[in-house]
């Protein structure tokens, strides 16, 4: 008996070695390496962003990404507007993004951070992109019926990355959950400014995030050559009211450019090198031409789902103005580092 059992026991372990055997083939192990690394295999980034762009799309117009009644809070839990309410993601650190020190290595935030503001630009140029781009088709033609010319050609819509500065604080490690929180910080007549921090979650209920790196990225709108205002895109996303009387002769003075059709060149000569976010694949989900844009209809109801989402009286123009200026007062160094940094390279 313990001599047929002995047998048995030796065709198991056969058996078991076999099979540890088979599964320790090259083909387990580069199966298991794209597994732990999913976050690097080609195309994934694109997924990503995509995934993001769209379900920060409104699919039906009476759902807003704002509730009316829920709470809007920014990162601290303090009421808010919702232009200012951030979004947030979460993410890992795969084996493939880290570098000899086995943290995470500094050139991939900026991947994530592609991922991250992506979801924050969609939810709050949604759909004043839309709105703004059929206006200025509009408005292009009627400059050019007044000056006798032939109708201009239709260009796209366009939200390009201008730069972006990034400082780390803390490292993450291979693997380890974080967060990203992007928000708008500010505006002026040309950029959107988007601060967004990476954060090491509490580790029990109640406790405090740990800061882990923060980053300042700004955008531009692009219509050919013809930059849009950053608050008339808000405006017509429905999360801006309009100026007082008082302020409207100024508001006018700056974008009075935006209504001019002359000077505006063909789009092979925009001079516009999106790179980062906005190159190849990102420009083309953030490029949007006539036949990309809702009715005018459903922009219109999305529009009115925003207004709705917040209240005007609590909200002022002269509030948010003022957030706006705080803002912009946080960011501008940044605003001068660039320019100097451009006189300093041209000397």
């Amino acid at each position: 008996m313990s001599t047929i059992q002995g047998a048995l026991s030796t065709e198991n372990m056969r058996n078991l070695l076999t099979v540890v055997a088979s599964l320790a083939s090259w083909r387990t192990f580069a199966l298991l390496l794209a597994l732990l690394n999913m976050k690097n295999l080609p195309f994934f980034w694109h997924f990503r962003l995509l995934y993001h762009f769209v379900g920060n799309l409104r699919l039906k117009p009476n759902a807003p990404f704002f509730p009316k009644g829920k709470a809007m809070v920014d990162a601290q839990g303090k009421p808010t507007h919702p232009v200012f309410v951030s979004c947030g993601i979460t993410s890992r650190t795969p084996l493939l993004e880290t570098d000899y020190n086995l943290h995470k290595s500094n050139s991939t935030y900026f991947t994530d951070l592609d991922v991250s503001r992506t979801a924050l630009v969609t939810r709050i140029y949604s759909p004043g992109v839309g709105i703004v781009s059929k206006e200025l088709d509009q408005e292009f033609l009627e400059a050019s019926k007044k000056e006798g010319k032939r109708a201009p050609k239709r260009k796209p819509i366009i939200i390009v990355l201008g730069s972006v500065y990034c400082s780390f604080k803390r490292e993450i490690k291979p693997f380890e959950l974080y967060e990203m929180h992007s928000k708008v910080i500010s505006w002026d007549k040309k950029w959107m400014y988007i601060l967004t921090c990476f954060m090491r979650p509490a580790s029990k209920a109640g406790g405090e995030k740990t800061l882990l790196a923060t980053a300042l990225s700004k955008y531009v709108v692009k219509k050919g050559r013809l930059t849009v205002a950053p608050e008339r895109l808000l405006r017509a996303s429905g999360f801006i009211p309009a100026p007082p009387v008082e302020s409207q002769d100024q508001t006018a003075l700056d974008s009075s450019a935006e209504a001019s059709v002359i000077g505006t060149p063909a789009s092979g000569d925009e001079g516009i090198m999106a790179t980062g976010v906005d190159g190849s694949m990102v420009q083309e989900v953030l490029k949007m031409g006539d036949d990309q844009i809702p009715g005018r209809e459903v922009l219109e109801e999305q529009k009115k789902s925003n207004s709705d989402s917040w209240s005007s009286e609590e909200w002022s123009w002269a509030r948010i103005e003022k957030e706006r200026l705080r803002g912009l007062a946080v960011v501008e160094g940044y605003i001068d580092l660039d320019d100097k940094l451009h006189q300093e390279w041209a000397q």
